[in-house]
């Protein structure tokens, strides 16, 4: 019974997927409409954008790196395909724009970190205020409007099929896609080896610098399609778009069991943690409770989900090999 509730804990996702089953649970007894079609849809969009940026996220931690330049990126992409629609730019050229950003600062982050060698976190911390800084001079007061918004995105950010949001369904697919590539292609499976250990991975033949290089890529090109999932989510663009959101990205995919420490992670788990971060923060809402204690709770949920890892890290792992050994 205690080998099987190890091996349970083990999977990273069973937990998040349990804690995610209680709070619908425990909220819907108290509030019954948090679980109605409606509350389940707002759960849905509240967690499009997120979903989809930590699908990048997942790449870059699972290397033991960071990217703190997904909300800045995303936010500006999400202003520039607005403002190119309303000069009567195409929704297929607005895009391309957005993707081109994107892959610039992806790029950019990807050169500095693989080749020189830089701290991914100061790095993307710079990508972030440069991001932002060109941001805030192109946009200035400007806001993108919803009559800006191409009919498409708009289209998208409005409907859904089976009550189920389509950019939610956008970003599902987008992680199953991702989910396959970590799981079966080689060079996606490199990164968790990369992340367990670096100086072995090099050892082993495995191309650290342009796996390194092609991820933070991965993430600057997700970046630019979070954005376009941004402009259809809240039909506006400003120079506040996007701002903090990466903060929110990391810590989803943290409590989802994308490990901190690297070697350990999958971009449904991000989902999930996703999920319940949104199902917590909306259930209090549901239940009353203020904004503060709203991210009291996320930040307690944050510590544990950490504390998990490390406990996993330290405990079941040495467990294994000692058993192996013997």
């Amino acid at each position: 019974m205690n080998r099987f509730l190890t091996r349970l804990v083990s999977v990273r996702e069973i937990p998040v997927l349990l804690a995610l089953f209680i709070v619908l649970v425990v909220t819907g007894i108290a509030n019954p409409q948090f679980v109605s079609a409606s509350g389940a849809q707002d759960i849905f969009l509240g967690v499009a954008v997120i979903a989809t940026l930590s699908v990048g996220m997942t790449f870059v931690i699972t290397m033991r790196h960071i990217d703190l330049s997904v909300g800045s990126t995303a936010g500006f992409t999400a202003y520039m395909i607005g403002k190119m629609s309303a000069h009567h730019h195409g929704l297929v050229t607005s895009l391309l724009v957005a993707l081109g950003i994107g892959l610039i600062v992806g790029a950019a982050n990807g050169f500095l970190v693989a080749y020189l060698r830089l701290p991914s976190l100061v790095v993307t911390l710079a990508s972030l205020w440069i991001v932002r800084g060109v941001f805030d001079q192109i946009a200035g007061g400007d806001t993108v409007t919803d009559n800006q918004v191409p009919v498409a995105l708009g289209y998208l950010g409005r409907h859904s099929f089976a009550n189920i949001p389509y950019i939610f369904i956008i970003a599902f697919v987008l992680i199953l896609v991702a989910s396959f590539f970590m799981r079966s292609v080689r060079p996606a499976r490199d990164l968790y080896a990369m992340g367990s250990n670096p100086p072995a991975s090099e050892l082993a033949g495995i191309p650290v610098a342009r796996r390194t290089f092609f991820a933070f890529l991965a993430s600057g090109a997700v970046s630019g399609l979070g954005g376009a999932i941004l402009l259809a989510r809240f039909h506006s663009a400003d120079s506040n778009s996007g701002l903090g959101l990466e903060l929110n990205v990391i810590a989803a995919c943290v409590v989802g069991g994308v490990a901190i420490a690297g070697g350990v992670g999958t971009p449904y788990g991000a989902l999930i943690g996703a999920l319940l971060l949104q199902s917590i923060t909306q259930a209090l809402g549901a239940l009353g409770v203020s904004q503060f204690w709203q991210l009291a709770v996320n930040g307690t949920l944050l510590i544990s989900a950490i504390s998990l890892d490390r406990y996993l890290t330290l405990r079941v792992k040495p467990t294994r090999i000692l058993r192996v050994k013997s």
